[in-house]
C-alpha cells in the first residue's frame, strides 16, 4: 500500500509539471517520492522509486537545454543527491531490519530454552497453559515455570521472581535449574526445594551477580530484595489404595509464599487450595524457623489443577480493579482446558485493554487421558 500510494504521488507530481511552463520546475517536489518510499517501503521497492523519478526528471526536462544550463544541470545533480540519499537510507533501514531480526531469533531461541513451550506431558499428566511478558518483544520475563517426568513422579514448578521483565532472567534461570536438578536426584518436595533455595543464594554470591551492582552493600541490598514466590507440585504413582476413587491423582504440593492454586471439579466447581502455613518466598527461607510443608490433596478424576502468578490477580481494569479469577473460573470450570485457557487469556486482555502491568504465567495441570499413557 505504501509503494502504490508513493507511485501516485510522483504520477501526479510529473503530470502537474508536464502541464506547468518549462521554467517551472518540480524536481524538489518529486524528490520526495524516494524520500518517502525510504521511510516506508522495501528497499527495493525505494531503489525503482528512486530510478523512476530521476529519470521521469532528466527526461522531461534535459539537462543542457535551454539558456540557464547551469541551473538545470543543478537541479539534476541535486535530484540525484536526494534520490542517492534516499536509497542509502533505505539500505540502512533494511540492514537494521535484519539485524533486529537476527537478534530477535537468538533471543527468542534463549528464551525457548530456559522456558519449553506449552502444553508439556509426562506420563502421568499433561500440563497446558500460557505465558505473556508484559515488555513488548521479550516472549519471558519474571515468571516461570517447568515440568519435569522423574522416577520418583510428575514435579512441576510455577514461580515468580519479584519484579518483572528481563532484569529478573537471572535469577529465574538460578531456581529452574536448581528445580531441574533436584527434582530427579530428591524424592521428597521438601529436599527439592531447598534445593532451590541453595541454588538461588548461589546466584546472589556469583560474580555475574555482584557486577550488575556497584558494591558489596548493595549487592547485599539486592539480593535481600530479589526473592521468588514459588508452587512446587510432585504426583507419585502408586497402588490406589481402598477407598480412594479410581484414576484419581495424588497430588502433593509446597507453597513458598506464592498464590493458592485452584481444584476444578470434573462438574464443575472451583475449591481453593489454601494452605494453612504456607512458607516464604525462596530467597528468605533463613528467616523461617521451620522449614516448609507440603501438602496433599487428590486430584479425582477428570479434575484439574490450575496455578497461577499473581500478575493474574493484579492485573487491573481502567477503574483499578482487580481481574476476579474465581469468578470466572467457577463460571469456565466445566470447559475443556484450551478453551478454558483461551477464554483468560482472552479476559484478561479485555480487562486491562491490552496493557498488562506485570508478566502472566497459567498453567493446568490435569491427568494424562485414558490411552494415551
Amino acid at each position: 500500500m505504501p509503494f502504490a500510494l508513493v507511485l501516485v504521488y510522483l504520477l501526479v507530481i510529473v503530470a502537474v509539471d508536464l502541464m506547468t511552463p518549462s521554467n517551472l520546475r518540480l524536481d524538489v517536489f518529486a524528490a520526495l517520492a524516494p524520500m518517502t518510499a525510504a521511510a516506508a517501503c522495501t528497499y527495493q521497492q525505494t531503489v525503482f522509486v528512486g530510478v523512476l523519478d530521476f529519470c521521469l526528471m532528466v527526461a522531461h526536462h534535459g539537462v543542457l537545454n535551454g539558456d540557464v544550463a547551469v541551473n538545470r544541470a543543478g537541479a539534476v545533480v541535486g535530484n540525484a543527491l536526494m534520490v542517492g540519499a534516499s536509497i542509502a537510507v533505505a539500505r540502512l533501514r533494511r540492514d537494521g531490519e535484519d539485524l533486529l531480526e537476527r537478534v530477535r531469533a537468538t533471543g527468542e531461541a534463549a528464551q525457548r530454552a530456559l522456558l519449553r513451550p506449552l502444553p508439556l506431558r509426562t506420563h502421568s499428566v499433561v500440563v497446558d497453559g500460557f505465558y505473556v511478558s508484559s515488555q513488548r518483544e521479550a516472549l519471558i520475563g519474571g515468571d516461570l515455570y517447568e515440568v519435569v517426568d522423574t522416577p520418583y513422579g510428575t514435579r512441576v514448578l510455577i514461580g515468580d521472581v519479584r519484579g518483572k521483565g528481563l532484569g529478573t532472567l537471572g535469577a529465574g534461570a538460578a531456581v529452574l535449574t536448581a528445580f531441574r536438578e533436584a527434582a530427579y536426584h530428591r524424592r521428597d518436595l521438601e529436599s527439592g526445594v531447598e534445593a532451590m533455595e541453595q541454588g538461588l543464594s548461589r546466584y546472589h554470591r556469583s560474580a555475574a551477580y555482584e557486577a550488575r551492582s556497584a558494591g558489596a552493600e548493595d549487592v547485599v541490598l539486592r539480593a535481600a530484595e530479589e526473592f521468588v514466590t514459588a508452587l512446587v507440585f510432585g504426583t507419585e504413582e502408586s497402588p490406589v489404595p481402598e477407598g480412594r476413587e479410581a484414576g484419581a491423582v495424588p497430588v502433593v504440593f509446597i507453597d513458598c509464599g506464592h498464590l493458592a492454586p485452584f481444584l476444578i471439579g470434573p462438574e464443575g466447581g472451583v475449591r481453593e487450595l489454601e494452605t494453612p502455613d504456607p512458607g516464604l518466598p525462596l530467597g528468605l527461607g533463613d528467616l523461617a524457623t521451620a522449614t516448609r510443608t507440603a501438602q496433599r490433596v487428590e486430584m479425582p478424576a477428570g479434575g484439574r489443577v490450575l496455578a497461577c502468578t499473581d500478575g493474574v490477580t493484579e492485573a487491573r481494569d481502567p477503574d483499578g480493579g482487580f481481574y476476579p479469577l474465581a469468578e470466572r473460573l467457577d463460571a469456565w470450570a466445566t470447559l475443556p482446558t484450551p478453551e478454558l485457557l483461551e477464554r483468560l487469556r482472552a479476559d484478561l486482555d479485555a480487562h486491562t485493554g491490552g496493557r498488562l502491568q506485570d508478566d502472566v504465567a497459567v498453567l493446568v495441570m490435569e491427568r494424562v487421558p485414558v490411552g494415551c499413557d
